[in-house]
């Protein structure tokens, strides 16, 4: 028995730390963008009127307005495509300074067999169906 292959069948996929270090990396830029765009537009915002800007001009305003810029770039980085952080790392593997990520590869392989299957199957006028 190869014990090896076992804990690698167990655990799943292994992530190399490079790579994984990188991507972190790619995420935390990106969301430093985000958050600079958020601020520009925010501060640009005219609501409001004169001086106080969209959150007023009071104590603790500039806090306020901190936070919002914060947890708006987490949240439109984490659950939008914004694409710089895939863009870095396609640009990384192309270089060689960290390894391909073959677990997305083997899935894109995955889903154009299966589109493949599909299109078969309707040009045969059949229906495959898996339960």
């Amino acid at each position: 028995m190869d014990v090896s292959r076992i804990n690698r069948m167990t655990n799943g996929p292994q992530v190399d730390p490079e790579r994984a270090r990188a991507e972190k990396t790619a995420m935390q830029f990106e969301q430093i963008f985000v958050r600079s765009m958020v601020q520009t537009l925010r501060s640009s915002a005219s609501i409001g009127g004169e001086g106080g800007g969209m959150f007023g001009d009071g104590p603790g305003a500039d806090t306020f307005a901190d936070w919002f810029d914060q947890n708006l770039s987490e949240r439109i980085s984490s659950t939008s495509k914004i694409g710089i952080k895939d863009k870095l790392l396609a640009d990384l593997e192309r270089h060689g300074q960290i390894p391909q990520d073959l677990d997305l590869k083997a899935q894109a392989a995955r889903k154009a067999a299966e589109s493949a299957s599909l299109r078969a199957t309707d040009a045969k006028g059949g229906c495959n169906v898996v339960l």
